[in-house]
């Protein structure tokens, strides 16, 4: 065990001083310090988590602007192109630097939204919410994001996830690391009163959709 601990620690030394001799040793300290955060904000919701990852997140952008602002700008193209309004009901499109959404409290009504931001936590209990529509689409999709949705479990669901690194978590599914996708369809999905769209992609991303 010892060994292997060892063979860990030297693997990534060695992968921190190449990633550091290509992008730069600030660029990679700042992206250790960005995923640190975002594991302890998880954990605690403390105010030095949130400092932490506004701190490596300017880091990042002052020392990669240039590769910010296309990372940036491919995320806002593709949420434009996902984020089409429905042809009937109501409709919010909204983008944000920072969001912080908590309807998992009370009742609140439920329709077709799309949400763009940088850095975002996002809490929706959807068995509080009254359907104004039979169908509904919720579109999510930003740089980093904290996500947690409950569905009920007579909704016809129709699921596209993904983060490019980070974990998504679904029914009895949990997976973590980079490069995660999910595509899940209810198997009654036509025939259910109720539907429900959700749309999430992420860079960075924890991802969890519940059923009750």
């Amino acid at each position: 065990m010892k060994w292997s601990n060892n063979a860990i620690l030297f693997i990534a030394a060695g992968i921190y001083l190449a990633l550091g001799s290509v992008a730069g040793y600030a660029t990679v300290n700042a992206v250790v310090l960005l995923l640190l955060g975002i594991e302890r904000y998880r954990g605690d919701r403390s105010r030095i988590s949130i400092i932490v990852i506004a701190i490596s997140t300017l880091v990042l952008i002052i020392n990669q602007f240039a590769l910010f602002a296309v990372v940036v700008l491919v995320s806002l193209g593709t949420y434009y192109f996902r984020a089409r309004p429905p042809a009937f009901g109501t409709y919010v499109n909204k983008h944000k630097v920072f969001l912080n959404m908590r309807l998992d409290e009370q009742s609140w009504v439920l329709h077709s939204m799309s949400f763009w931001h940088a850095i975002g936590e996002i809490r929706m209990d959807m068995s509080l919410a009254v359907p104004e529509d039979k169908e509904t689409t919720i579109v999510l999709q930003g740089l980093v994001g904290d996500l947690d949705l409950i569905v009920p479990d007579d909704y016809g669901l129709q699921v596209e996830a993904s983060v490019l690194l980070g974990q998504i978590s679904f029914k009895q599914m949990k997976e973590g690391g980079m490069f995660h996708r999910l595509s899940w369809r209810s198997p009654n999905y036509e025939d259910c009163e109720q539907k429900l769209k959700l749309q999430l992609f992420y860079l960075v991303g924890d991802i969890k959709i519940r059923t009750v």
